[in-house]
């Protein structure tokens, strides 16, 4: 019995086990090129900087990924409160408009629409931060590749060293990533259905009561082109989806990428 429960454990834990996932099987030791010219080691020097900006972008999605649970905590709480809050600020906006049936109706539905969206968002936050982990596993598996090659040119590699094993890994991690890349654009996609509706609906809701101050979905479509701008700038040697969509649900803003924060990828159960 005993051995059977083993079994079916560990059935399931090669079943939950992500591809490609956990510190590379293959490394080599960096020392062992120091006397290499660095002329003959720009392919190593690049690689390097890919994985750094890897881990840079990383980093920021981590960040980026806890800060959404307040987030959206904010919108449910809100929501909670919603048709109060608005009828509230729609009097002081425009006095002439007074709050009626309708347009506390659209307000609740505005402030669901939200939190949907924040909902949405923090799920593409979460796989962008798998996705981004990966993709520091398929840079530091092109540098390690790109370290052998060198030594292997320079007759520096050790006994019974194997090029192939290190470019198996580079293809077994891009592949990976890949994988968790498309997953990823898929809740960005999600995501932005959900703020285009929100967009729409606060617009209609702000039109009913006679309000033409900027919407709060208004500058989340902004903040939304960035961050999904950002976010569909791959490390070279990490895998690219093709037609990441980075348009924005409404209007036509548009805004530079934000620049990636330094960080380090989290240990990963």
């Amino acid at each position: 019995m005993k051995t059977l429960w083993l079994i079916a454990l560990i059935t399931w834990l090669v079943a939950c086990a992500k591809p490609a996932g956990g510190p590379l099987a293959h490394t080599f030791d960096n020392t062992r090129i120091a006397s290499v010219a660095l002329d003959s080691k720009q392919a190593v020097t690049q690689a390097q900087q890919q994985y750094d900006l890897a881990l840079s972008q990383h980093g920021k999605a981590d960040e980026a990924y806890r800060d959404a649970e307040v987030e959206q905590e904010v919108a449910e709480h809100q929501a909670a409160r919603a048709v109060l809050v608005s009828q509230l600020v729609a009097t002081r906006v425009n006095d002439k408009v007074q709050p009626t049936t309708d347009t506390a109706a659209l307000a609740r539905k505005t402030a669901e629409a939200k939190v949907e969206f924040m909902r949405a968002r923090r799920e593409w936050l979460r796989k962008l931060e798998n996705s981004t982990f990966y993709a520091v596993y398929a840079t530091q598996a092109k540098l390690e590749l790109e370290r052998a090659r060198v030594a292997q040119t320079n007759n520096l590699a050790p006994a019974g060293f194997d090029l192939t094993s290190f470019e198996q890994q580079l293809e077994q991690r891009r592949g990976a990533a890949l994988t968790a890349a498309g997953e990823t654009q898929k809740e960005q996609q999600a995501a932005e259905a959900k703020l285009g509706a929100w967009n729409e609906l606060e617009r209609g809701f702000m039109q009913a009561s006679g309000m033409k101050v900027p919407s709060e979905s208004d500058r989340a479509v902004i903040e939304w082109k960035q961050a999904t701008t950002a976010a569909a700038a791959p490390a070279e040697g990490a895998p690219e989806v093709k037609n990441a969509s980075t348009t924005p649900p409404s209007g036509d803003h548009a805004a530079p990428a934000a620049p990636a924060a330094p960080g380090a990828p989290a240990a990963k159960p």
